[in-house]
């Protein structure tokens, strides 16, 4: 569960960021859409402050040419020129208008223009009423010459803002499409990471899950031959110890009933009393009574009184005095785990003790067994358990199947079985 966890996390985390790097990269190609417009309305702005100028020293060079000539047509140019130049002046205002300092300057250039027609048209006056004195038009002159230099001036100085706006955003657009690169290309390279460590961490679980199947079905097939192996020895056990005390009882009756015999009937006695002790004893191991009836600890507790006195091995236990009840299946798990580890301790560990730990509270239990023999081998330790006998593997499989978690450590000094089951699935 942990690890199928992780893969989600891990799976979470890739597509996170692959969104995070088109997110980025989107960003970028705004950001330089963006860039590239105000460079493109920086230097709109730029030609037509140029156009501006130009199109005003074109009326000094057109009132120039109309006083020499007296031409009407180039006053209808001065005109023209003036109403187009009022237009761009319109159109810079607009251009400029996010921008405080450009728009106080486009609307003081706006100002100064209006000022100088004015002068300008001043000056045609007495051209036209026939008093056309070289004085005057010299005034007039010198006043449109600082006109043009005043304009100029303000024109070079928006053209200098809008120089100075433009290598602040061009020297933005660079580090932000750096920056945006970095965090792309990391994103991206970190995201096909994740994927490959994803990728692997499912082929592993897939292999392990192959070979937990493959592990499920020789356990299975260890387990019928186990079944058979154990449908036998119940069958010698009944025939050899149940089946001769009742052989021998049905002898002693058949005596009885032709002469009553008081000793005959004593050892009939005997023989049914065998007979009750032998199919008390076989009813116990294929289903242990006390688990249903006392409980876990309870059963436990006698259980191990009894195979100390049968076998000889002491065991440590330590157990709680008073525990409430388990659920039903975790505590035949819990007596079936403590049955097969004792029985593995008698009958191959050549430990003269064992311990027994038990304990639990609102979320799981945990059964500790532990002996102090010659320990197992090592192909029997391997994480897939593909080693194991038929009484550790079916160890394995009931707390697997109840969600659990067990756990064997083995070495020189005896072995550990841990055995810890969640009360609530």
């Amino acid at each position: 569960m942990l690890r199928r966890l992780n893969h989600r996390i891990l799976f979470a985390s890739a597509f996170f960021l692959l969104t995070l790097s088109g997110c980025t990269l989107a960003w970028l190609f705004y950001k330089t859409y963006s860039s590239e417009k105000w460079v493109r309305h920086t230097y709109s702005v730029q030609l037509l402050l140029s156009q501006i100028l130009f199109e005003i020293n074109q009326t000094g060079r057109d009132r120039q040419t109309y006083l020499d000539s007296d031409e009407k047509q180039v006053l209808q140019d001065i005109s023209d020129t003036r109403r187009d130049i009022s237009a761009k002046l319109k159109e810079l205002q607009w251009m400029v208008r996010d921008n405080p300092d450009q728009l106080r300057a486009s609307q003081q250039l706006a100002q100064v223009v209006d000022e100088g027609f004015e002068t300008f048209n001043k000056s045609l006056q007495p051209f036209h009423a026939g008093d056309a004195g070289r004085d005057a038009q010299n005034r007039y002159s010198q006043e449109l010459v600082r006109w043009a230099r005043q304009t100029s001036a303000i024109v070079r100085d928006m053209q200098n803002a809008e120089s100075g706006l433009l290598v602040l955003r061009t020297v933005n657009t660079r580090a932000v499409f750096r920056w945006a690169v970095v965090i792309a290309t990391f994103s991206y390279l970190l995201s096909l990471y994740v994927l490959w460590d994803h990728y692997w961490g499912l082929t592993r679980e897939l292999k392990q899950r192959q070979l937990a199947e493959q592990n499920a079905l020789k356990l299975s097939a260890q387990l019928l031959s186990a079944q058979d192996q154990e449908r036998r020895k119940i069958a010698r056990d009944l025939h050899d110890g149940l089946g001769q005390v009742l052989v021998a009882a049905k002898m002693a009756s058949d005596a009885l009933l032709n002469r009553p015999d008081p000793q005959k009937m004593e050892e009939l006695n005997t023989l049914l009393g065998e007979a009750v002790s032998s199919t008390r004893s076989i009813s116990h191991l294929l289903h242990p009574p006390l688990v249903d009836e006392l409980g876990f600890v309870s059963a436990a507790r006698s259980y191990l009184e009894g195979f100390s006195q049968r076998t000889g091995v002491q065991v440590n236990c330590d157990l709680p005095d008073r525990q409430q009840r388990l659920p039903r299946d975790v505590e035949l798990i819990l007596f079936r785990i403590l049955q097969e580890a004792l029985t593995n301790i008698q009958r191959h560990s050549k430990s003269a003790q064992a311990e027994v730990q038990f304990r639990a509270d609102h979320a799981a239990v945990t059964l500790k067994i532990r002996d102090f023999g010659v320990g197992l081998p090592t192909a029997m330790l391997q994480e897939n358990g593909s080693h194991l006998g038929v009484g550790l593997a079916g160890m394995r499989e009931r707390v697997r199947e109840r969600k659990g978690q067990f756990e064997i450590r083995s070495d020189a000094e005896g072995t550990l079985i841990s055995a810890t089951l969640p009360l609530a699935v």
